[in-house]
């Protein structure tokens, strides 16, 4: 759904209290008193399950995982629904957004490099692009290196030291290995990883994956490397920098070593194809050339699967002038969102340091996890620099991707307007920024300017959990499920892509967005996917042993009812009538038929699969403090609103909203909505939330890996709609 330039300010929805001398301040800040011409009462909600629904709890291990429960009854939690709630209210008005859950954004990079022409020419696309962009140049060999170096904390300041030579030294996985068997008594075993398509289940279940490999993880050894002497452009040149053996640091070469280098390398040569290592190989080259002996670190940077056959040395002697490197940058690698499972693994806090080793002093970053930069010793990266020499960008990797651009700001500041962008996102917003209507109903802990003593208030808005109203029979059977969290490239998928006339099947279509040229698409929704029945029963659990993402569930079947309550404060009539919109969408103001509705909701796990899809039917009781005050009577000053005034309210923030929308139309010129359905942020939710005359399932199938990596930047909610209603086959 597509991101307003501005959100909705909440004050459109007081303006008529406003009018009567009541503050915004005073109304926030109202839930514990009375303010003339508001509203306060109750919505019960009827919740009606269209398909199978979960909304549970964490199981033990092995065990499937089970509804949420209150006293026994099946229920949906009111964090769940508020929270639904305030999601629906945010899409309508234009609310402020954010990063799902890391602030960086990376560039979608296609999986089928080598087999599909469009994603090899977009691969190709996307490197220049991106590292021209990064003041950078292709690591190309033998010409174009990424910089390396170390990276050094002393005197209060971190620096990189550049390594000696042009740039690291590598060696294949499988010359390790034997090294260290042979060398290395007193290390662990180094077992290779399986080939790709290999059908060994022994050697892939023995397989220690590079995560675990922190005993190797920068050991100290002496690398044994050729030294060709012939021009850079000669393809041979780059076994300057293949080392073909290592012993342990500070041991000679003997006899036996440099026999064993000169024959790998007699070995690689007759397995390429260049005109140059024909000619090297007739000229005897590796039987002349001396043998290099360099005090290296040894570096893993990943997992050791598919195309990863190769470790780095560093040379850590002769280092260049060391470069600054901003505390910010540093930070930023440093952040939970950053630091990867190997990272962590490979780098952890210093009780953790393997015996005999240096303390390199790492502190656990956020959340108590490893993977932070040595403080105590000199750790290798690579590195970009801009055009002053200035450090912009580095990791522990030479694919590394790119955290930042500008250390000034974040991509994700980039990508949002500024005014739509939420606090804990940005670093130029302040308390007291305009409040958009969610904050404005949910409270928030800023809502008001540095000048005030307080600066949070309340919500005036809470929720009950909605509890089962007796028709809520669980799933006949556990369902398999695989259930992921939003990772890193979760944002590339509502990614606005610049260059829209590259759509299509050109095989130069851009997939990715380039973190100094995007637009966030907009706010996430999931579409209603359900054709029967026979789609669950295909994910019964099988005999076979679960994926660490897979999870067995029981849902509620569909056709459960819950039953809920929300109360509210002070609102005013266009407050409540936004409420009441949230909860109906685009049905009656009764609800409609809750079998077949028009619009429904999505909520709890799995929506991508179809499950969770529910209809909300509210019923809205209004309520006058002064009645119940002067009277015992329980039933004093309460009334159950009918359809009519359920509209007005309605009309009031339908009105307001539109309003709103055409008054930025005029700002940024251009046409203004007819009506509240109208506005393209509307019309797109509504159409996401279509029950009834939701799209086909073939049009909602999640992509695997191969469709997503080919795949064009998602079109907005209506060009797909439009599409598949073209191409929808008959009933």
């Amino acid at each position: 759904m597509p991101l307003p330039e501005r959100p909705m300010p909440a004050e459109t929805l007081h303006a008529r209290l406003q009018q009567e001398g009541v503050t915004q301040r005073d109304l926030l800040r109202s839930h514990d008193s009375r303010i003339p011409g508001t509203h306060t009462g109750w919505i019960d909600v009827d919740i009606h399950a269209l398909t199978p629904l979960f909304l549970g709890t964490a199981g033990e291990d092995g065990k499937e995982n089970r509804p949420f429960v209150i006293n026994e009854a099946p229920a949906v939690p009111g964090s769940a629904l508020r929270g639904l709630v305030r999601n629906q209210l945010r899409l309508l008005t234009g609310g402020e957004t954010g990063p799902v859950n890391t602030p960086q954004l990376f560039f979608r990079a296609p999986v089928s490099s080598a087999d599909n022409p469009r994603s090899r020419t977009v691969m190709q696309e996307l490197h220049r692009l991106y590292r021209d962009e990064r003041h950078g140049t292709p690591p190309s060999l033998p010409s174009n290196p990424m910089p390396a170096g170390f990276l050094r904390h002393e005197d209060g300041k971190w620096r990189i030291y550049p390594i000696a030579t042009e740039r690291p030294l590598k060696i294949q996985l499988e010359h390790l290995k034997e090294d260290f068997e042979e060398c290395f008594s007193d290390l662990p075993p180094f077992p290779l990883p399986p080939e790709p398509g290999q059908e060994n289940e022994e050697k892939r279940e023995n397989y220690i994956p590079a995560e675990y490999h922190r005993e190797f993880q920068h050991l100290k050894v002496t690398a044994l490397c050729p030294e060709i002497d012939v021009p850079k452009k000669n393809a041979t040149y780059e076994y300057n920098y293949w080392a073909m053996a290592v012993l342990p640091e500070g041991e000679a070469m003997e006899e036996g070593d440099e026999e064993a280098v000169r024959q790998r390398l007699d070995h690689r040569w007759k397995n390429r194809k260049s005109q140059d290592f024909r000619r090297a190989l007739e000229e005897n080259r590796h039987e002349a050339a001396p043998i290099r002996e360099l005090t290296c670190v040894l570096v893993l940077t990943g997992v050791a699967a598919g195309g990863r056959k190769n470790a780095y040395l560093f040379p850590d002697e002769g280092a260049g002038a060391p470069l600054d490197v901003p505390d910010d940058l540093v930070a930023l690698m440093e952040s939970a969102s950053q630091v990867t499972q190997f990272q962590e693994r490979n780098f952890p806090n210093d009780e953790d340091v393997a015996v005999g080793r240096a303390d390199p002093g790492r502190p656990a970053v956020r959340d108590n996890k490893y993977g932070s930069f040595a403080r105590n010793t000199p750790e290798p990266v690579w590195y970009r620099t801009d055009d002053s020499g200035r450090v912009v960008s580095f990791g522990r990797s030479g694919g590394y991707r790119v955290a930042v651009g500008d250390t000034e700001t974040t991509p994700i500041e980039r990508a949002v307007p500024a005014a739509v962008l939420s606090p804990q996102h940005a670093k130029n917003h302040a308390p007291g920024r305009a409040v958009d209507v969610p904050r404005a109903l949910f409270g928030d802990i800023d809502l008001f300017g540095a000048e005030e003593r307080v600066t949070a208030a309340r919500g005036r808005i809470s929720f009950g959990s909605a509890v089962s109203t007796g028709g809520a029979p669980e799933y006949p059977h556990p369902l398999r499920v695989e259930l992921l969290n939003p990772g890193r490239l979760c944002f590339a998928n509502y990614v606005v892509q610049p260059a829209r006339n590259k759509w299509g099947t050109r095989p130069d279509l851009l997939t990715w967005a380039h973190e100094d040229d995007i637009r966030l698409g907009g706010y996430k929704v999931y579409l209603h996917r359900y054709d029967g029945d026979q789609r669950f029963r295909d994910m019964s659990p099988s005999e076979d042993r679960k994926g660490d993402t897979e999870r067995d569930i029981r849902p509620i079947d569909k056709g459960a009812g819950f039953s809920g309550r929300i109360t509210f404060t002070n609102l005013t009539s266009a407050e409540l009538g936004g409420l009441l919109r949230a909860l109906l969408l685009g049905n009656p103001p009764g609800g409609g038929d809750q079998h077949n509705p028009t619009h429904a909701h999505k909520i709890g796990m799995g929506k991508a699969l179809g499950l969770g899809s529910v209809h909300i039917r509210p019923r809205l009781y209004l309520v006058a403090p002064e009645a119940r005050f002067e009277s015992l009577d329980p039933d004093a000053g309460i009334r159950a609103a009918d359809r009519t005034e359920v509209s007005d309210h309605l009309a009031a923030f339908d009105g307001a909203l539109t309003e709103w929308e055409r008054s930025e139309a005029v700002r940024l010129r251009r046409a203004g909505p007819d009506d509240w359905r109208s506005i393209a942020r509307v019309e797109a939710l509504l159409l996401a939330t279509q029950w009834r005359d939701r799209l086909p399932w073939e049009c909602t199938r999640p992509m695997d890996l191969k469709e997503y990596a080919l795949y064009p930047v998602l079109p907005t909610i209506q060009e797909r709609f439009s599409y598949c209603e073209a191409h929808r086959r008959p009933s």
